[in-house]
């Protein structure tokens, strides 16, 4: 190879490394310390509809949304009004609900069949919780709920304070 293209190829690369940085000036420029400060998103940690009777006079049947950050909304189950009521209930409960699933086979509970209470002017619901493997849903047409059984007991005592946030007001269809 001749001199002349040793040099041509040599300054190629010092200029392709100069663009690059040296090693070291590039990972001092990334580097941070301390622990990431971006907080993860809270996930949907139930997501609990309701259907049927409530709305025989208007879409009053309530849909109520907890956050793993124990932050509660409540809409109108089907409508596209949006948020109506928000408010919160301990974070710290959410999370004893959500720890209390790693024991429970979401898969199969074994309740039983589930019945239409909306055939009978009742309320059906359907019921999404985070499991430890993703959200599971249940329909209480197709699965009953029953309280003798722990899973749907703690979801009752969840729904219990869920509920203590507030209530949709009445709408009657005009």
């Amino acid at each position: 190879m001749s001199p002349f293209r040793t040099a041509l190829l040599a300054s190629t690369c010092l200029v392709a490394l100069a663009a690059c940085g040296s090693d070291s000036k590039s990972s001092s420029a990334v580097e941070t310390s301390g622990p990431s400060t971006t907080a993860a998103a809270p996930e949907v940690a139930v997501r609990y509809e309701t259907i049927g009777g409530c709305q025989m006079m208007g879409p009053n049947c309530p849909t109520y949304v907890v956050y793993t950050d124990g932050k509660v909304e409540l809409s109108r189950t089907g409508e596209t009004t949006g948020v109506e009521v928000t408010g919160s209930i301990p974070a710290a409960e959410v999370k004893a609900f959500l720890d209390s699933l790693k024991d429970v086979n979401l898969t199969d509970l074994g309740t039983g069949p589930g019945t239409c209470q909306s055939c009978l002017d009742g309320v059906d619901t359907k019921l999404t919780v985070l499991g430890p493997d993703g959200p599971v849903t249940f329909d209480s047409t197709v699965v009953a709920f029953d309280p003798a059984n722990a899973f749907f007991a703690n979801v009752e005592k969840l729904m219990t304070d869920v509920r203590a946030v507030g209530e949709l007001p009445i709408q009657q269809r005009g």
